[in-house]
């Protein structure tokens, strides 16, 4: 490893990112930080532009297909508008593309940066729903009585049969989610870690010896947030917020605060924003679209200004795709198309991409 291209990435993170809490960021560098992931720009012998560009499974219509997803993307404040983040982002998108990426993710860290990363062709794809449930309301969470379950809360170290029980239940609830990034084992080890370093909480539901519920919690400023949950009746899920506010009350959350409950966005319920996308292999994508939708026929003349491979004419029928590389007069940009895939509020899509179907994208667990 080159430990001083590591040392001078984790200064300059130390210098954009001085609100974070040093715990995390000595935990990010020991257990997230990889060198072959660690794109980079020097500058007067030195790292003044860095990104993690990691690798996630994600979950499409029966598929797993490749996300290159940006963290910790900074620049040094003496460096910066200078062009150097999206140069670092082009760069990161065509690494991505030749490592077998589908598309590119992140989460903004503000709502200001939408509006820079679009300039990249980003776009929202990712958005949440949220349930508030007030502390002295919670026993009355969907009307129901307490389940017969056991909950308890999970110690990463001290039982590694359980890790297995938990991440096996764990995975195969994330796998049934379509259009959802997902967590291999060694990512559900750092997630369980981070837990425990800032004293928050992985709850388990168990019926006798089988595990029947999670709940990812963490305690912010005196309110606790559920940043994902499963549970495998209503109950059940009572029983996890019931559990969550007993825990937190030796952590000075008072009565009259809301318990937040993170869960991938509901038709019809406000939604938030959460990450952006940007797709880097067009072609793959539609087949993948193609195949789980053999009814759909629709031409598609595509341009891309910053990875010129996805440009061409893409034609679907009867779930077969075919590419040609000259492009006709209706023309769909990369955004478009991205918002398409990903069943981005289609309804708001040129009239041609409206006969793609919505659907509820959801990342979550990110470390963000």
């Amino acid at each position: 490893m080159n430990d001083r291209i590591k040392n001078e990435t984790r200064i300059l993170w130390d210098k954009c990112f001085s609100e974070e809490d040093k715990r995390f960021v000595d935990f990010y560098f020991e257990k997230r930080y990889n060198e072959e992931d660690n794109i980079f720009i020097e500058r007067d012998g030195k790292v003044v532009s860095a990104l993690q560009l990691i690798s996630y499974p994600f979950s499409y219509y029966g598929k797993t297909i490749g996300c290159a997803y940006i963290s910790g993307a900074c620049t040094d404040p003496d460096y910066r508008s200078q062009g150097l983040m999206n140069e670092l982002i082009i760069k990161s998108l065509n690494k991505a593309k030749n490592n077998g990426a589908c598309f590119a993710a992140l989460i903004p860290a503000s709502e200001s940066l939408f509006n820079y990363y679009e300039g990249c062709n980003f776009v929202p794809t990712f958005d949440y729903s949220k349930i508030h449930i007030k502390k002295s309301q919670q026993s009355t969470v969907n009307g129901q009585q307490s389940s017969s379950v056991s909950v308890s809360v999970f110690d990463h170290e001290s039982d590694s049969e359980l890790f297995y029980q938990v991440y096996e239940y764990f995975n195969a609830k994330m796998r049934s989610r379509n259009c959802c990034i997902q967590h291999n084992e060694y990512d559900f080890g750092v997630i369980t870690k981070d837990l425990e370093l800032f004293d928050n909480h992985l709850l388990i539901a168990k019926y006798g010896d089988e595990i029947c519920g999670l709940a990812f919690c963490y305690l912010r400023n005196g309110e606790i947030f559920i940043k994902d949950i499963f549970a495998e009746s209503s109950a059940i899920f009572s029983d996890l917020i019931t559990a969550a506010t007993q825990i937190s009350a030796s952590e000075s959350v008072s009565e009259s605060v809301s318990i937040n409950i993170i869960i991938p966005p509901v038709p019809g319920q406000k939604t938030h924003r959460l990450g952006m996308t940007r797709l880097i292999d067009a072609e793959t994508m539609l087949r993948l679209y193609a195949i789980s939708h053999p009814k759909l026929k629709i031409e598609i003349s595509l341009v891309d200004s910053i990875l010129p491979q996805n440009n061409g004419t893409y034609y679907i029928n009867k779930g077969v795709l075919e590419k040609k590389d000259s492009i006709g007069s209706d023309v769909i940009d990369i955004e478009e198309l991205t918002r398409a895939l990903f069943g981005y509020h289609t309804e708001s899509l040129p009239e041609k991409l409206k006969v793609f179907n919505n659907q509820a994208a959801f990342m979550s667990l990110m470390l963000d």
